[in-house]
């Protein structure tokens, strides 16, 4: 698809059934061709309280994952324009306009992007085997659902959560890709151990990995599984920085980012309640805390290392991240910046080999990298400049004048989803910037000044 200056990428999709045939121009997503269910990860999600609405949701996840990846940013301009047309069971429910008004203000504001989604009568009947005996006691509304992945927050709120009470209580969504981070109870299998589906690209591959649908399939997967098994509460892991930081420092071109943000996370429970009539309520108990701060708490339980050794933060590709064939962080992408500056507020040593860039103190960017590590490039180290900005920029936040307006504006904001005052909310805000900036500033100064993060910022 060629995109003229000053145009908007758009994308039309229309996804089908075995057999269907797609509107003329639009693109064809057949389920079980270009989305495919595992029926064995499916029936992890089968509780009495399954009915049509999870498999028409579980498409619908799918499918906005496949248009967020098919359709590639511009370079000169964010957002792009959707169609997309798909076939449910309860027709009625999803044409109803509070599901559809909520279901676009939700995505919208997530990604960016212009959405623009029409619902038709699925004709095929269901495959999927309804009202099978649950594993779980359905009604237990004592239960916490949280999503689990092998990252630093996941792994350590889980483990803060199993520490201040029952660890049967907490229900892990999981949401990470390797085996390794598939939450187990001795030799007991647990539900939600997968996500039951993947999407398959079309010939033109996948083009746009800027994610931002993620969070939409996260936290749709998570109230479904709450809803599944009859409880309320979903606790998102996510500390300060990356819940907040992201939608208050943005690049040049690029939309806020609010994945994890309380804001999104309000609308996909309007959302959430439009259609399945049903109250989910997401909680951030680390909204207020750097990730640090978490960190430090987690490590002070009786546990391995291991358990925040092995965590995984990185947002390079595979292919990139490797030495001497073994995966490691890069270390200087804004992810690792951010958990790199985290186990330092913590007082938590790492090894040096978990990261490709070794060390950050040396006078030149290549000078840190690892030894046989050969794939240093010009557009790795913009990507690094970006990460240390993103979090020098942070750190500015709460002590410039210039800012003051603005971080007050976003703590009324936080403070309407919140529901705590104006004032509450920006005591919170600022405590929290300020205690990023301590964090960032102690950091830093250990680096030294020959560091080349150092002269980056200079």
């Amino acid at each position: 698809m060629k995109v003229l200056q000053g145009e908007c990428p758009a994308l039309k999709v229309h996804v089908i059934e075995a057999g269907g045939k797609a509107q003329e121009g639009w693109q064809p997503v057949e389920i079980g061709k270009s989305i495919i269910f595992n029926m064995k990860d499916l029936d992890d999600y089968r509780t009495k309280n399954w009915d049509s609405r999870i498999f028409d949701t579980l498409v619908l996840i799918a499918a906005v994952e496949y248009c967020d990846k098919a359709c590639k940013r511009s370079a000169w301009g964010w957002m792009r324009k959707f169609q997309l047309a798909m076939p449910v069971n309860d027709l009625d429910r999803w044409q109803d306009p509070k599901v559809v008004a909520a279901l676009m203000s939700a995505l919208k504001f997530l990604t960016g992007d212009a959405w623009n989604i029409s619902f038709y009568q699925r004709q095929l009947a269901p495959e999927e085997d309804v009202g099978r005996q649950s594993r779980l006691e359905f009604g237990d509304t004592t239960r916490i659902v949280t999503p689990f992945s092998d990252g630093l927050d996941s792994r350590a709120v889980s483990a803060l959560l199993s520490a201040g009470g029952r660890s049967d209580r907490l229900i892990r969504i999981r949401v990470g890709s390797k085996k390794g981070d598939r939450p187990r109870r001795g030799s007991q299998r647990l539900p939600f151990l997968n996500i039951p589906f993947k999407i398959k690209a079309g010939p033109d591959g996948f083009k746009e990995s800027s994610a931002r649908s993620r969070g939409f399939k996260f936290a749709f997967m998570s109230a479904t599984a709450a809803y599944l098994i009859g409880t309320h509460d979903i606790v998102m892991p996510e500390s300060g920085q990356g819940a907040l930081g992201p939608s208050l420092v943005q690049t040049s071109h690029g939309y806020e980012d609010y994945r994890n943000h309380p804001r999104f996370l309000t609308k996909m429970e309007r959302l959430f309640a439009a259609l399945f009539e049903y109250q989910v309520v997401y909680r951030l108990p680390r909204l207020w805390k750097t990730k640090g701060e978490t960190l430090r708490e987690f490590a002070a339980l009786p546990i391995e290392p291991k358990e925040w050794i092995e965590t995984r933060s990185c947002w390079q590709q595979n292919r990139n991240s490797s030495v001497d064939h073994k995966w490691r962080h890069c270390g200087i992408c804004a992810a690792c910046m951010l958990r790199r500056l985290s186990f330092h507020a913590a007082g938590v040593d790492e090894p040096k080999e978990n990261y490709i860039w070794e060390e950050l103190s040396v006078p030149a960017f290549a000078q840190g990298a690892a030894k046989g590590f050969d794939k240093i490039t010009g557009a790795m180290e913009q990507y690094a400049v970006a990460g240390s900005l993103h979090l020098d920029h942070l750190a500015d936040l709460s002590s410039s004048s210039a800012h003051r307006k603005r971080m007050s504006r976003h703590a009324w904001q936080l403070s309407e989803e919140l529901d705590m005052s104006h004032a509450d909310a920006e005591g919170e805000l600022f405590g929290l910037l300020e205690r990023h900036r301590i964090e960032w500033m102690a950091f830093t100064k250990d680096l030294g000044p020959r560091s080349f993060v150092a002269r980056w910022l200079a």
